[in-house]
């Protein structure tokens, strides 16, 4: 029932229409049987071993020939059109020679030209404006090392104690290009390159080495100290980090 309301086959069953086969169905195989090959692997390995691979030689009439000589054209030959082929050479080239005489003009000469010494001379006005009211022209003897415009870095203006969100103008303490690039090594922790040359006073100095293990005598803190300022040429008794790292490492295992 279900077979004929459902289509409920079993698996591999075969649907009865009752014909009348002149053979048994259940043992025949519909469809092409492929040739046998024997020794596939071989063959797949050494594909010459095929008679297949090799053309057979067909003989055909030489009038057919002789038409495809004629019709049809040729690989890297110039067409045949029964007029006869003389023997020419293997330079022989048809057509009007491009080449007349002993001076050439070719496609270089066409590009650049013949330029005489006069011709590849800079012209006069090279390097100057040449467009009317446009001509930055110095009036002035004290304007000639003078850079017109405003300039990027605004050192012309004071600079503000409070910038503004909205202030994009550059006063000169904003990181450079390599510090984008290169940032410091402790910059992952806040600190900039800033923090190590900003002038400290000697008391900031003294407690911020002892913080990293780095404590001496008075006496020779002072000594290593003022060999700080020596360096830095500090005029106000302040000196950076960096200049009293190189101090320490000049000064450190002296007693």
């Amino acid at each position: 029932m279900y077979r004929k309301t459902h289509g409920n086959f079993a698996p591999g069953e075969q649907k009865k229409r009752d014909y009348e086969w002149k053979f048994e169905p259940n043992d025949h195989v519909f469809g092409y049987a492929e040739k046998k090959v024997l020794n596939g692997a071989a063959m797949a390995l050494q594909s010459e071993r095929l008679e297949e691979q090799y053309p057979k030689t067909t003989i055909v009439m030489k009038t057919v020939e002789d038409h495809k000589a004629v019709t049809s054209d040729l690989l890297s030959k110039s067409k045949n059109l029964g007029q006869g082929q003389t023997e020419r050479g293997p330079n022989f080239v048809h057509g009007v020679k491009n080449i007349q005489g002993k001076d050439p003009w070719n496609a270089g000469r066409c590009i650049h030209g013949e330029p005489n010494t006069q011709d590849v001379k800079a012209d006069k006005d090279l390097g100057f404006s040449i467009k009317p009211n446009c001509r930055n022209v110095v009036r002035n003897e004290g304007d000639i090392n003078r850079s017109f415009g405003i300039p990027t870095i605004r050192k012309d203006i004071p600079n503000k104690d409070f910038r503004s969100v909205a202030d994009y103008q550059n006063y000169g303490d904003e990181p450079e290009a390599v510090d984008l690039l290169f940032p410091s090594n402790y910059s992952e922790i806040g600190i900039q390159e800033t923090d190590f040359r900003s002038p400290r006073t000697r008391e900031e100095i003294r407690l911020l080495f002892e913080k990293v293990g780095y404590s001496y005598k008075i006496g020779k803190f002072n000594a290593m100290y003022n060999r700080a300022k020596e360096i830095a040429g500090s005029e106000d008794d302040r000196v950076s980090v960096r200049h009293f790292q190189i101090v320490i490492s000049e000064m450190h295992s002296l007693e």
